[in-house]
């Protein structure tokens, strides 16, 4: 974790989603989609089906890849294809990484015990038959429930971003071995130092910054990092759509919910503040609250004041968040909320439907595609209707915090 003060870099993967909001034409209605593939889904075939029936009009596909019977290196090799063709990212979703919610911020909590659960959450996160810190993006956690002005104490999220470092060395170095191997050792000097690349730094992730994008995407500009992970070399992104940062890695904190909940408001405004103090690792919150289709703003401190439906909470006081040293009123952080299901209720599928009202292709959008787009619609329709219920004159409250980007969910069965 980056102590206050610190420069923090800028998070790669929210930088990317961010990118797609402007350049992927076929989200539907402009929403940056999170496609949550549901446990109907069990062997590759159909999740590949699906990958590339949906991929076209998604941000992020959440994989269930503990429910998948023949899980394998072929599966992710494919899924890593179509998320470079179509331009998405890929989140591992069939696993909470520190599933004891408020052991690992306890302070009365063994020492040995917190380091001991914390190599096995790190050995969760890297290794086993799923390995999700080799080729997922995106991966989910319960925050460790630090009290919120002693985040210094925290020992799961550095562990977490440890695990994802070193899993990024390693897969780089691999494939700069292979690459070597194709190419007969022609590579030159410069290409031959990726494993050597990756640096360590106070104030962050150097091979996550900016402008780096990680140490062995810029080490190997000439030549595709995956070209020889794959069988489609030549794999082209559509039209006006950036390719994935492949090796970059973020974690989504689980918000619990502020309303019929046993989840104290003090565990809701620790995770805001884990996630701000560590926000070149973590992306953000998943939450089933159904913020996207109420009434909601742009600042991040409404989660902590207000439930999901917009309404202040008793007794709540956000002074603790907003004096934190590790609040950057500048910054942004991501929120995945679902899309409630039955909002998808009465979709019938089209086989002229055009994504957006455009004719992009001669092919028909396939039906998975089109509950896509329908049930999205619904839902910025139900919001829209809100928030001119709340703001009738347009006018709106003075945001205090960082900024708060929305990311609607929709399971896909």
């Amino acid at each position: 974790m980056s102590t206050a003060g610190d420069w923090i870099p800028e998070n790669p993967i929210l930088a990317y989603l961010q990118t797609l909001i402007a350049t992927k034409k076929n989200l539907p209605h402009g929403q940056p989609v999170a496609a949550y593939v549901s446990h109907s889904h069990t062997d590759s075939a159909s999740l590949l089906r699906l990958a590339a029936e949906l991929g076209p009009h998604i941000a992020i596909l959440q994989v269930p890849a503990e429910v998948i019977d023949d899980w394998s290196s072929d599966t992710i090799d494919e899924l890593q294809y179509l998320a470079r063709k179509h331009g998405f990212l890929l989140w591992e979703g069939s696993k909470i990484l520190n599933s004891l919610v408020g052991f690992m911020g306890r302070g009365d909590a063994p020492l040995e015990t917190r380091q001991a659960l914390s190599e096995l959450i790190k050995k969760s996160y890297a290794c086993g038959p799923i390995r999700t810190a080799t080729w997922a993006n995106v991966a989910t956690s319960w925050a460790p429930a630090v009290a919120v002005n002693q985040q210094e104490k925290d020992a799961l999220i550095p562990t977490l971003r440890t695990a994802a470092r070193e899993a990024v060395a390693t897969t780089a170095k691999t494939i700069q071995t292979e690459i070597s191997v194709e190419r007969n050792n022609d590579l030159s000097e410069d290409e031959m130092e990726v494993s050597h690349s990756f640096e360590s730094t106070s104030t962050g992730w150097k091979e996550f910054s900016p402008d780096n994008m990680g140490g062995a995407l810029r080490k190997l500009s000439t030549i595709s990092v995956t070209e020889y992970k794959t069988p489609h070399p030549d794999v082209q992104p559509d039209d006006g759509v950036p390719a994935p940062p492949t090796l970059a890695r973020s974690i989504s904190l689980c918000l619990p919910s502020s309303i019929n909940t046993g989840f104290k408001p003090e565990f809701r405004q620790s995770s805001i503040i884990a996630a701000l103090a560590n926000s070149d690792f973590v992306l953000g919150f998943a939450t089933s609250e159904p913020f996207f289709i109420n009434h909601r703003g742009n600042d991040i401190f409404e989660l902590a004041l207000m439930d999901g439906c917009g309404v202040a909470q008793e007794g709540m006081d956000c002074s603790l968040l907003s004096n934190s040293p590790y609040v950057d009123k500048q910054g942004s952080m991501a929120i995945f909320s679902l899309i409630p299901p039955p909002l998808g209720n009465g979709f019938e599928y089209d086989p002229n439907f055009k994504p957006n009202g455009r004719t992009v292709s001669d092919s028909e959008i396939p039906a998975s595609a089109q509950y896509l787009h329908h049930i999205v619609g619904q839902a910025v329709a139900f919001r829209e209707q809100s928030r001119q219920e709340h703001e009738p004159n347009g006018s709106r409250s003075e945001q205090v915090g960082p900024n708060l980007l929305h990311f609607p969910a929709v399971i896909i069965a």
